[in-house]
Order: structure tokens, then C-alpha cells, then sequence
């Protein structure tokens, strides 16, 4: 990925970790089982550069929230490295992080929460004086704190000094948690959600207000929001995070305009976009996020991917395999219901059919999908290979059996991809950084999967 320019980050991460529930409990005891830790994030690596506002993206449980709180060290790292104008923050003696504390600020989701309701706006937002000794006496903290809050736009200061945070309104409260980050003059500030707690009239408002704070304080800003037209507003770079995994970074316009990612394709498309209905471009991912505590082998995206990569001796196309692949989720999972399929006509038949139709969630479908409940297909229509529809018909009929272990044994050899054994890299590709096996041979742009496949031509998502 191409460098901004020839300036030092700010803020280096490398093979950032951090794991919840690492202890073993007492049912994992009895029952011999290794503790499943949370893994939040997960092998992150993202510079930030100084005067740049860089923009954290993904969905709830993604662990964006997890990694800002790392970056101010409010949580320690697992594993990784962060290191802060050069310095290791993950190693330093007491003096050092008063230091770091005064250079590096949070602004958090929710000023009903962050701020506490016993004392005044004067006390919220000189506390971080007091604690890091900034300056001497009463006079001097009162003159700073007055002169903060006009800054955030709360003006007269005086006004406001002896006010309680419950006769503020929503917006007021959170310019005051900006004043309180503002307050000791920092170079890096974390926004977690700084205005999705307030009414969509102030957003605006408190966003115009942040970046003309930026030049005035000379600030670094990391933001962490699901809310994309925020990213794009307010963001020069962009990073999309999948179950503790960075997938694709780069240049905010470039990143959403033209997406790398299959999951960041599926995140835009989960946009809602009146005008464009049906025609708009459909990412089709499938099925819901897995658990942080198990996350899919390989290429965490890969179970819902519209662009998984088949296996080199493939004989049909990337679609047909896409919905094989899919069959065998289902098969591993116990989703299929060989009771029903058994009052068919066809039972091996309808069993397959079940299994091949792809399980659109409501966000990512089209109108005709949300009436057929996914899509569907009729399984003679697709191009699979003669020993996978072989395969996939054996399966049927061990399900059929009540024979689970059967059918996933029937399906092992025939539908496997290189997404599921091996985890991708974060690779260049143009002013990107991309997390996925299609850009390790090539960039995708050009239409050729990276990987074991053989150089098959990608297939766009279907429709």
C-alpha cells in the first residue's frame, strides 16, 4: 500500500491482539475442553499519520471498539506491538505514560454515560489538569477550562461552569466530553461513536465542530463508527475490520467507491439506497457473523463469501461452487431437514435443492429474494462437475440415513477451497491494503483469483 508521503506514523501497530476469557472454566475443566478466549482483535497492523483522521469500520462485534480502547491503553494487549511517536506504549515506566496520557484522549459513545452526574462541567473538564499536574492553582485551571469550552462552542463559558450534565442536552454533554478530551491538549484522539448517541439535527454540528478542532489543536484523529457516510465525511483513510481482523485499508474514497473486499463489498451493500432497488450491486453475503470465540479457519469471511475460491481441478464455475460449498456448511452444521425433504417426491432431490439455496440475510436481498426466502436455485440448472453433484447426492442420502458424519466425509474430498486452510495476508493492491487469497497471484481487478485455483476467472456475485 502505497505511503501517504514521507512523514514518520504517529501511531504503529503490528500484530495487535487482544483475548477475553482466557481462563479455563470449570466445565471446560471437567470436560477436558481448552478455554475458547474472545478473540477481538486479532493480528491488526495499521500506521496513522500525524494531522490524518483515520476511520474504523465494521460491523457491531468486529472489535473496532477493542482496538481504540488499546490505542489509549485502557486495555493491554495480548500480543503486538504499539508504538506511539516511536516510543513502545506497551513498555513504559510510570513518567513515560503520564506523559502518553496527556498526548492521547478518548471521546466516548455515550456523554449520558461518560460523564459523571455529580459533578459540574467546571470538574468534568479540569479533572485532567488536576490528575496530570498541568498547571498551578485555581485561577489558571478555571482561565484553561473557560477557554476549552468556548472552544467547543459552549460560550459563555461561565454559563455552563456550575451546570450538571442532566440539565445539558445531548449535544452540550458531548462538547463537553470533547472539552474534558481537549482540555490537557493532546496529539491523538480516539472517537468511538462520537454522535450516534444524538439527534441526527446536532450531528453535523458537533462533526463541523471536531474537524475545525482539529486544525486549531493540531489534532490526529482515530474514528470508530458503523455509521459509513460518517467515515466518508470525516475520514482521508479508511479500515474495515472482520472478527478482529483488519481486511482492507486505504485511501477513504478509494476503499469506498471502489471496494477490494468481498466483506466490504457486502458492508456498503447493506446500505440501504432507495433509488437504486434492485440494479444496485449485490455482494450477497450469506448466513450471520460467527462467534468471536470460534471463528472460522482460514479466511474468516470465507463461509459467507460470494467469491470463495474452488479448488484447482474445479470443472464448473465459481457460482456452482459457491453454492456447493454452501451445501457442505449446511451438511456440517446440521441446518438441513431431511424430514422435510422426505415428503417429497424426490427426497435425495429436494435435500439438495435445500442445501444449494443460498441463505441471503434480509439486508443484502432484493425484493424477489425476500419473497422466496434466499436464493434459490434449481440444482440441474448449475454447472457442477460430475463428482460433485455425485458427492453432493451421496450426502443427501447419509442425511437421509441419519448418518451426519457420512455425509460430511461424502463432500471432504470433492468441494474444498484454499480460503478455509489458510489465512490470507495483507496484501498491496494499488493505494490498498487487502486481506484475501484473490490478490495473491494478481489483483482482482483484473479478473484473475489469487491462490490454488488454477488462474479461474472470478465470477461476479450473482443475482
Amino acid at each position: 500500500m502505497d505511503r501517504p508521503d514521507d512523514r514518520e506514523p504517529l501511531v504503529e501497530i503490528e500484530g495487535l491482539r487482544k483475548l477475553f476469557d482466557q481462563s479455563q472454566g470449570i466445565v471446560d475443566t471437567v470436560l477436558g475442553r481448552e478455554p475458547q478466549p474472545v478473540r477481538a482483535v486479532d493480528g491488526v497492523s495499521l500506521d496513522i499519520y500525524p494531522g490524518d483522521t483515520v476511520g474504523i469500520a465494521g460491523e457491531s462485534g468486529c472489535g473496532k471498539t477493542t482496538l481504540g480502547k488499546l490505542l489509549v491503553k485502557l486495555y493491554e494487549p495480548t500480543e503486538g506491538t504499539i508504538r506511539f511517536d516511536g516510543d513502545d506504549v506497551t513498555d513504559m515506566t510510570r513518567e513515560d505514560e503520564r506523559q502518553f496520557r496527556k498526548r492521547v484522549q478518548m471521546i466516548f459513545q455515550d456523554p449520558f454515560e461518560s460523564l459523571n452526574p455529580r459533578m459540574t462541567v467546571y470538574d468534568t473538564v479540569s479533572e485532567p489538569l488536576k490528575i496530570n499536574e498541568m498547571v498551578d492553582g485555581y485561577d489558571e485551571r478555571r482561565s484553561r477550562v473557560k477557554q476549552v469550552l468556548e472552544d467547543v462552542g459552549l460560550g459563555p463559558a461561565e454559563v455552563y461552569l456550575d451546570a450538571f450534565p442532566d440539565e445539558l442536552s445531548g449535544g452540550e454533554r458531548q462538547r463537553v466530553a470533547i472539552a474534558r478530551a481537549l482540555v490537557v491538549d493532546p496529539d491523538f484522539v480516539v472517537c468511538d461513536e462520537p454522535v450516534s448517541m444524538l439527534d441526527v439535527s446536532i450531528r453535523a454540528g458537533v462533526l463541523n465542530l471536531m474537524q475545525d478542532l482539529q486544525d486549531e489543536y493540531d489534532l490526529t484523529y482515530l474514528f470508530i463508527s458503523h455509521d459509513l457516510s460518517l467515515i466518508r465525511y470525516m475520514c482521508d483513510r479508511a479500515g474495515i475490520m472482520y472478527l478482529g481482523n483488519m481486511v482492507e485499508q486505504g485511501p477513504t474514497d478509494d476503499v469506498i467507491d471502489d471496494p477490494k473486499h468481498p466483506y466490504t463489498e457486502a458492508l456498503f451493500d447493506a446500505v440501504p439506497d432507495v433509488e437504486l432497488g434492485d440494479d444496485r450491486r449485490r455482494a450477497n453475503a450469506t448466513g450471520e457473523v460467527p462467534s468471536p470465540r470460534n471463528p472460522p479457519s482460514g479466511c474468516r469471511y470465507h463461509p459467507r463469501c460470494a467469491h470463495i475460491i474452488p479448488p484447482e481441478d474445479w470443472g464448473g464455475s465459481q457460482a456452482a461452487f459457491r453454492r456447493a460449498f454452501q451445501f457442505k456448511l449446511k451438511v456440517q452444521r446440521g441446518e438441513l431437514d431431511a424430514e422435510a425433504a422426505s415428503d417429497d417426491g424426490d427426497p435425495v432431490e429436494s435435500l439438495v435443492e435445500q442445501g444449494l439455496t443460498l441463505d441471503v440475510p434480509e439486508e443484502y436481498r432484493s425484493e424477489r429474494e425476500i419473497e422466496t426466502g434466499g436464493h434459490r436455485t434449481d440444482a440441474a440448472s448449475l454447472d457442477l462437475p460430475s463428482d460433485a453433484r455425485t458427492a453432493l447426492d451421496e450426502a443427501a442420502e447419509a442425511l437421509l440415513d441419519g448418518d451426519q458424519d457420512a455425509a460430511v466425509a461424502a463432500l471432504d474430498e470433492v468441494v474444498t477451497t484454499p480460503c478455509a486452510s489458510r489465512k490470507p495476508r495483507p496484501l498491496p493492491s494499488g493505494t490498498r491494503e487487502v486481506a484475501c487469497h484473490r490478490y495473491e497471484d494478481g489483483d482482482a481487478n483484473t479478473g484473475a483469483i489469487g491462490g490454488s485455483n488454477g488462474g479461474l476467472n472470478a465470477a461476479p456475485a450473482e443475482d
